[in-house]
């Protein structure tokens, strides 16, 4: 491990602690007991369910020498918690959706459908940009990078169609939430298999991720969908 390297390890391990401090402190020391039990049980699951997604796919079928790698299957963890950071962050940032705010402060279930679905989505694109053979930690920051703003995007263009983040953060429409999660999901699942596979260059790399072209198909089924749901709702 050199010294960038090190770098990261720490910056990550610091990120990952603030992360599970801000995400579970709320959890079970300022969310009321005897309200939202389903909300406080998955939320309480998603970073577990990331980590188990994480090391599995670190372990399993990561570059060859990370999957021997105690140390290396540690930094990629620790950067996959940093990444959970960042993906918290956006949905709130750019979806309007807080977990904090809309599901613990106002115990939204259509937020909180929708948010499970994004968190394992973005999960998933880290995980899946770990699959193959690269040089270094940067292959799979630019291929998940890739995945990510690809991600962000189609979502983006979703609400801008069908007003989305709002029927689920207004309107609390539960079937939005949960169909807007299964979508936020399966297009992370798509977007994480182009992320996926052995580096060759930077260019490739662009290339290779054309095959996640389904997304752009997928995020077209959503607003077909969504307009349909919301004119006969």
């Amino acid at each position: 491990m050199d010294h960038i390297e090190f770098v990261i390890l720490t910056l990550s391990g610091f990120l990952t602690v603030k992360f599970l401090a801000k995400w579970y402190w709320p959890i079970f020391c300022a969310w009321p007991a005897g309200r939202g039990r389903l909300g406080r049980a998955m939320l309480c699951l998603l970073p577990v369910a990331a980590l188990a997604v994480i090391v599995v796919t670190l372990t399993t079928w990561a570059a060859s020498d990370v999957v021997g790698s105690p140390l290396f299957i540690l930094f990629y963890t620790l950067l996959g918690f940093a990444w959970l950071h960042l993906g918290v962050f956006i949905m709130d940032a750019l979806f309007d959706l807080s977990w904090r705010d809309d599901i613990l402060g106002m115990g939204n279930r259509a937020a909180l459908w929708a948010l499970s679905g994004g968190f394992l989505g973005f999960t998933v694109i880290y995980a899946a940009a770990n699959i193959g053979d690269g040089p270094g930690w940067w292959c799979v920051a630019f291929a998940g990078g890739l995945g990510l703003a690809a991600w962000v995007a189609l979502a983006l263009l979703v609400n801008r169609l069908t007003d989305v983040f709002e029927r689920v953060t207004v309107g609390r429409d539960v079937a939005c939430g949960v169909r807007f999660g299964c979508y936020l999901l399966a297009s992370g699942v798509i977007l994480g298999r182009a992320s996926s596979g052995d580096w060759t260059s930077f260019p490739m790399t662009v290339v290779e991720f054309g095959a996640g072209w389904p997304a752009l198909p997928l995020a077209g089924a959503a607003v077909i969908g969504e307009r349909l749901f919301k004119r006969h709702g």
